[in-house]
């Protein structure tokens, strides 16, 4: 074969993107912003003369869910949604819903600078675990996902596993808060000495990142709430939607704290009841019965085709 046929055999599969979707491409690269700035606030937290710059880092990580949750449903609404869009989508979730939030809480952990340092390199197993499962969850949705509307994930979301981070983040960075866990003895201002010497607060916040990172990579359902939201909701749901919004005025932290780990942990229980059932039939508890299924879950029943929502929420 000659060298121009060759060469023009490799231009012929070289697709050229030729424009771009103006405002999903902005909201994605939103995501991505949001998220750096959330790892540069961890780079600049000192517990004594910047303690705040955790909390921001965790409020930039949830303005990325927030650019995340809009991007694909506006692309879909202008019709510029494509393969783009999708891949720029995932590699910014790596950073805002997976490398961001695991730098934050190995900040907030050892308050100082070091990685391989003797009592550290745990921690950094830890730290490297989590954005490793988020990136395996999200290489794992691109390829099985399903381009309809879904009520259910197989495995726990990314943005959703961050928002758990974040919220024990949140809850540590109140001041109103942190005096409670003070004075119940649940947070101690000792500096680290390995991780048998975490207060209690911080080992249930590096429990939360290592069940969240697992719940990633698993097929355990968990409620599509973007889909929910852009959708219709009943009356009922909206009642409880507001209510969830005035305790979130009322008291923020604590609330999120309580509705992100709550989603957590309604996962866990409703495998566990479902494996009980199985059991109880004589199956086998540890069978997974979507195992054929793609990993954005279930459809959307009656689903026609049409208005279909953006697959955002990996």
């Amino acid at each position: 074969m000659s060298g121009s046929g060759r060469f023009g055999g490799v231009r012929a599969r070289i697709r050229r993107l030729k424009t771009l979707p103006v405002l999903p491409t902005l909201l994605t690269a939103g995501n991505l912003a949001c998220g750096i700035t959330a790892i540069l606030c961890a780079a600049h937290y000192d517990p004594v003369a910047r303690p705040d710059m955790l909390w921001y880092g965790a409020i930039f990580i949830f303005l990325a869910m927030f650019c995340d949750m809009l991007d694909g449903k506006v692309a879909r609404m202008t019709r510029t949604d494509g393969p783009f869009g999708a891949e720029l989508d995932s590699l910014s979730d790596v950073v805002s819903f997976g490398v961001a939030p695991a730098i934050l809480v190995h900040r907030l952990i050892l308050e100082t600078s070091g990685v391989f340092d003797h009592g550290v390199r745990l921690l950094w197993f830890f730290t490297v675990f989590y954005p490793v499962m988020a990136a395996i969850r999200l290489a794992r949705y691109n390829v099985e996902h399903s381009s309809g509307p879904t009520t259910h994930f197989r495995g726990m979301p990314s943005p959703g596993a961050a928002a758990v981070v974040c919220a024990w983040i949140i809850l540590f960075s109140d001041s109103g808060a942190h005096g409670y866990l003070q004075a119940w003895g649940l947070v101690a201002n000792a500096p680290y000495a390995g991780l048998l010497s975490l207060d209690p607060f911080r080992w249930g916040l590096l429990a939360s990142l290592v069940i969240a990172a697992l719940l990633m990579v698993s097929t355990i359902p968990y409620p599509h709430f973007g889909n929910a939201i852009m959708g219709r909701l009943s009356f009922h749901k909206i009642i409880f939607g507001l209510l969830v919004v005035a305790l979130l005025v009322a008291m923020p932290a604590v609330t999120l704290f309580v509705v992100t780990t709550g989603y957590l942990l309604y996962g866990l229980g409703m495998a566990v009841l479902t494996m009980a059932r199985r059991a109880r039939k004589g199956q086998d508890p540890l069978a997974d019965e979507d195992e054929d299924a793609d990993d954005a879950g279930l459809p959307i029943p009656g689903d026609t085709g049409e208005d279909r929502g953006p697959a955002h929420g990996r």
